[in-house]
């Protein structure tokens, strides 16, 4: 029986904009998980054409939302950005590589071992990574290293508009 994935609180990075983009691609891979496990009604599932769609248009928005990301990890100087934007590279690479495997096998049906694979696949970073990178953010309480110039005022503003203020 598939598990539906839900978001959880202690999932949460105190960064709005990033909390906000994992929810979405949580509830986007719960929804395929719906749309295309094994309980789907007929017509929803056995769509091999639909179902690598929707799992393109997840690795998409996961590519959107790492730039997002080291967007915000710029803005604040993170020291180890680097080391994250190849984690990023390396991800998305797995990513390309199973999905060109689903696509080769015909996937027709999101199995629970493709939807525990997509699930550790996004959720280790969430709570690997981007933990460390929150923890790096909040320290800094999401100064940018200096203001000078105006690209530098663009990013304090989304920096402002990232936290969460309690």
């Amino acid at each position: 029986m598939t598990r539906l994935l839900t978001w959880h609180d202690e999932w949460s990075l105190n960064i709005d904009v990033l909390d906000v983009e994992h929810r979405g691609l949580i509830k986007h891979l719960a929804d395929i998980c719906h749309r295309f496990g094994p309980e789907a009604s007929p017509r929803r599932s056995g769509d091999a054409f639909a179902l690598i769609d929707a799992l393109t248009d997840l690795g998409e928005a996961v590519r959107e939302h790492f730039k997002h990301e080291e967007e915000l990890m710029q803005a604040v100087g993170y020291e180890d950005f680097a080391e994250h934007r190849t984690e990023h590279a390396l991800l998305m690479a797995e990513y390309t590589d199973q999905l060109r495997h689903w696509r080769a096998e015909g996937i027709d049906v999101f199995d629970e071992e493709a939807q525990e694979n997509a699930r550790d696949w996004i959720l280790e970073h969430i709570l690997g990574a981007d933990r460390d990178f929150a923890k790096a953010f909040h320290e800094s309480e999401g100064q940018l290293p200096s203001i000078g110039h105006r690209h530098d005022v663009a990013a304090q503003a989304r920096l402002n508009a990232a936290r969460r203020y309690p």
